[in-house]
């Protein structure tokens, strides 16, 4: 049996002023649990936390854990947590997706937001671990947001974690395309009944069919026959 804990949040910047200690927070959906059933990757530093997003965790909560909270969505999450780092001047890296997208993202905050501390930036294209994470470092970004695309990304930020700076590192999936405005999320009708997935769904049907039709039903009939056991925190 695969145990995953994934820990309910009400915000991401909440853990800035806890301690001293670093935290990376990973949003996990169906498409990352799965790829965290077929990985090796070591999760056992309690520093690196999983909170739960997507319908299809939301469903698999609801039926087979004893969980009464409410849909975490990742996207709402990153928006809302974004506007306290922008208050509280935090500084902040991205990384992740392609050049033209994080900095026409970067430019897009900036334009709305005059005082956003962004210390820096880089492309998830093409990279070298040694020369990013010396920028980052160098950058003395506070908190480092993380774009390279489910599994490839918590591979990233867990195998790299010991040796970067940040406070806080956050996994971001597409977030950047979405500020940068080259993606557009459904219309909040959909999203207020909870179909995003469908909007995503049919709007990016040939990259995402397979995810959909295979991934959901994989995860499903790992949850079903347990092989996969959620266990829900606070």
């Amino acid at each position: 049996m695969f145990t995953i804990e994934l820990t309910y949040l009400n915000s991401l910047h909440t853990y800035l002023g806890r301690t001293k200690l670093k935290y990376a927070l990973l949003y996990a959906d169906f498409n990352v649990i799965n790829y965290l059933y077929n990985s090796k990757l070591n999760l056992n530093n309690p520093n690196i936390i999983l909170y739960p997003d997507s319908t299809a965790i939301y469903i698999a909560m609801k039926l087979f854990t004893s969980c009464k909270y409410s849909k975490l969505v990742s996207t709402d999450l990153l928006d809302q947590s974004l506007q306290e780092f922008i208050r509280n001047k935090n500084s902040l890296f991205f990384f992740g997706d392609s050049n033209d997208v994080v900095k026409r993202a970067v430019e897009k905050l900036k334009s709305i937001n005059p005082d956003i501390n962004i210390s820096g930036f880089c492309s998830g294209y093409s990279y070298s671990d040694e020369e990013t994470i010396k920028q980052i470092n160098l950058s003395n970004a506070e908190i480092l947001f993380v774009g390279l695309g489910a599994g490839r990304q918590e591979k990233w930020i867990v195998e790299n974690y010991d040796r970067l700076n940040c406070k806080l590192i956050i996994s971001c999936g597409g977030w950047f395309q979405f500020l940068s405005g080259s993606r557009r999320r459904a219309p909040k009708l959909l999203r207020k009944i909870q179909l995003e997935w469908l909007y995503k769904f049919i709007s990016e049907f040939p990259r995402v069919w397979k995810r959909y039709l295979l991934g959901v039903l994989q995860f499903y009939f790992r949850i079903i026959t347990k092989r996969i056991f959620i266990i829900i925190k606070k």
